[in-house]
């Protein structure tokens, strides 16, 4: 079953969408559709091979809107890892204002 939607397109997009159409002999919402699935599909890709996107992808966002990563960070390495950065940052000296050109 299709749904039939409206979509406000800019003009120069709907004139490219046109001649691609008539180029090919197709129907423009033939065209339209195969565009939309092959950039849905394109899309996917790309997230399952970002190892950014994946990891982001397993956050659980709740109905008050807060963000939930269901596999924590109470990993010692993690904990180990972020006491050793905080270390490091207690032992530099400050910088001065001007420092940073500012």
């Amino acid at each position: 079953m299709a749904l039939k939607t409206t979509l406000e397109l800019p003009d120069d997009l709907m004139r490219r969408l046109r001649v691609q159409a008539a180029e090919s002999g197709r129907r423009l919402k033939d065209v339209v559709t195969e565009l939309i699935e092959r950039g849905l599909d394109a899309s996917n890709d790309r997230q399952d091979s970002d190892p950014l996107q994946a990891w982001l992808s397993k956050f659980e966002v709740r109905a008050d809107g807060t963000v939930v990563n269901p596999d924590g960070v109470d990993a010692p390495d993690f904990e180990r890892a972020l006491e050793v950065v905080r270390e490091e940052n207690r032992q530099q000296l400050p910088r001065a204002p001007s420092a940073d050109g500012g």
